[in-house]
């Protein structure tokens, strides 16, 4: 069912809950989506497609889009699904992958977004059933972000999302030659020893077929680590989440990329990664590494290679995602805030 179509104002809007009014928007969504920058790989036709299925089978839970149109043009997309509650009531929640990457919402860079949130704001309000609004990660700088400041909505800080700002470097090894001495002579003694206990260059894996196997193995490994360590979020096991990436990446055209690179010897995978591509950022999503090559630190060689990639692709940006640690801060130099959202919306809770 979909809610038929309303205006007000100049503007028309309605809430989609079923695929098939979804796909007949499809071409708009893309076409907007277009206009969007790096951050818009998390609301492309393809992303909210993926996302969708890993809800569908909750039979408490519908497609809950929310667009907005000036004269006709889609100018804003919030991507949300509606799970039913108890004694009539409901409650949102954006529609995610169910796994640690960003949230986002499409709007028209042209569009006063003032007024745009404004109307997103009273969508939000126009049902007394409605209990709350729950978006898991908000990153600073975004088109949500700048929505949810407008309407004032509540952000609660988790973490940082870090990454490197390519533009301040001329060159890879402008980059190298500006990092502390005792940084720049670790990097070499990590790659020379690994080198020396046998393994050979980073690769670049083109090959479909290869890749799908490699992004196989990050998670084989990252569901191992599950097992043995209950600090490790738990999103990584269920197999809808391999899927979720798996697909994602067959999904390329010139502004939306997929990346595997592989370390390993004559004998042994070393470690790998998988990254994505948008509008000159790469996005440093999922690496795992064979314990085995723990002292020769594998992670820290495979990101430098995988960095270096980043310069020689002339890019603007690497993006080391969700989540502060040690080894990021060793390579960045810029980082944003990740938040989470919750709208308390019954009426007398507002």
């Amino acid at each position: 069912m979909t809610v038929p179509i309303k205006s007000g104002g100049g503007f028309e809007w309605e809430v989609i809950e079923d695929e098939a009014r979804f796909e007949s928007l499809s071409s708009d969504w893309a076409e907007l989506n277009s206009k969007q920058g790096p951050d818009g790989f998390f609301t492309r036709v393809e992303s909210v497609r993926e996302n969708w299925a890993r809800h569908r089978n909750d039979p408490r839970t519908s497609l809950h889009v929310y667009v907005l149109r000036d004269g006709g043009k889609l100018i804003f997309g919030a991507p949300m699904i509606k799970t039913r509650g108890s004694l009539g009531t409901h409650k949102l929640q954006w529609l995610d992958s169910k796994t640690p990457l960003y949230d986002d919402v499409l709007v028209d860079p042209d569009a006063d977004v003032k007024i745009v949130a404004e109307r997103f704001a009273a969508h939000l309000k126009s049902s007394t059933l409605r209990r709350v609004l729950k978006i898991n990660f908000v990153v600073e700088e975004t088109a949500l972000h700048r929505v949810l400041t407008t309407i004032g909505a509540p952000l609660r800080y988790l973490t940082d999302a870090t990454f490197l700002d390519l533009s301040e470097f001329t060159s890879w090894d402008d980059y190298v030659a500006k990092m502390s001495s005792n940084r720049r002579q670790q990097l070499r003694r990590f790659a020379r020893k690994i080198q020396k206990a046998g393994a050979g260059p980073v690769q670049r894996v083109e090959d479909p077929g290869t890749r799908r196997l490699a992004i196989s193995t990050i998670f084989e490994k990252k569901r191992s680590w599950v097992k043995v360590d209950d600090e490790r979020p738990e999103w990584i096991v269920p197999a809808e989440a391999e899927a979720w990436f798996q697909n994602i990446a067959k999904h390329e055209d010139g502004r939306n990329r997929c990346h595997v690179f592989r370390l390993a010897s004559q004998t042994d995978w070393i470690a790998s990664i998988l990254c994505f591509e948008r509008d000159g950022t790469l996005y440093l999503s999922k690496i795992a590494h064979n314990s085995a090559w723990d002292r020769f630190s594998p992670g820290s060689v495979l990101v430098q290679q995988v960095l270096q990639f980043a310069f020689e692709r002339g890019l603007n940006s690497a993006d080391l995602m969700i989540g502060r640690s040690n080894w990021k801060d060793r390579f960045v130099n810029r980082s944003r805030s990740v938040s989470n959202c919750r709208i308390r919306l019954l009426p007398l809770l507002r």
